[in-house]
């Protein structure tokens, strides 16, 4: 044990990620896309709701996913401007994927719509803990709301040093999206948020105090999206 606690060196920045520090040689990490599983698609049919869309899913505070010399990555986040609009793509299409995998998606003509407003994604990196943390707070069309604050904790065992447990935490993403999305639909608040309803819609120009220091532009700081591809 102090071996491992000598290679580790957790340390906070800046409101952002508890990361690992003191990494020598920098290495990349993978993560991997999301899978549907039958638990999700089993909780969501139990609801006995049908034409659900997901709108908007947006992370407010800017992500800092450094973890001993290298960043951890967002599938497909080369498509995207930021870590930020990776995150929220890779957790709106999470949901989208399981409400499908229900049977209950209709992104088309849908009777109650899902936005996601997330406050924060962190890692943490320890010598006997590792995880995601996923502050966020989901509203539906219909004008009810939830708050939710997810914890995954990956596991620790046979750590071997401070990139392991790195590569660890990179190659828990989509277990921990997949967590935060069960903790959301199976909360009991969550029924209420996919009843028919289309007469609200939230504001997902939500701040984070964080963000006024980033000397963002207007149009930048509110829109994660893909580039445009240039036109022929």
């Amino acid at each position: 044990m102090r071996t491992i606690q000598k290679l580790f060196l957790s340390t906070a920045l800046a409101g952002s990620a508890l990361v690992l520090v003191g990494c020598q040689t920098a290495e990349p990490y993978v993560s991997y896309p999301y899978e549907v599983t039958a638990q999700n698609a089993r909780i969501l049919k139990r609801l006995d709701v049908k034409d659900i869309a997901v709108d908007q899913v947006r992370v407010v505070k800017a992500m800092d996913l450094e973890c001993a010399g290298s960043i951890i990555p967002i599938p497909g986040q080369e498509e995207f401007k930021t870590l930020n609009g990776a995150f929220s793509n890779y957790w709106r299409n999470a949901l989208m994927a399981d409400l499908n995998q229900a049977g209950i998606l209709n992104q088309k003509n849908p009777k109650v719509k899902i936005y996601n407003l997330i406050d924060s994604v962190k890692i943490q990196a320890e010598p006997t803990f590792l995880a995601w943390r996923i502050n966020m707070e989901l509203f539906s069309s219909n004008g009810h709301s939830m708050k939710l604050d997810v914890v995954y904790n990956a596991p620790t065992d046979g750590l071997k040093n401070m990139q392991d447990g790195c590569r660890r935490v990179a190659s828990t993403l989509n277990k921990a999206v997949k967590w935060s999305v069960l903790k959301a639909i199976s909360d009991p608040r969550f029924e209420a948020l996919v009843q028919p309803g289309l007469d609200f819609t939230p504001s997902m120009k939500a701040q984070s105090f964080q963000s006024l220091f980033l000397g963002e532009d207007e149009d930048d700081r509110w829109v994660d999206k893909a580039p445009k591809k240039p036109e022929n």
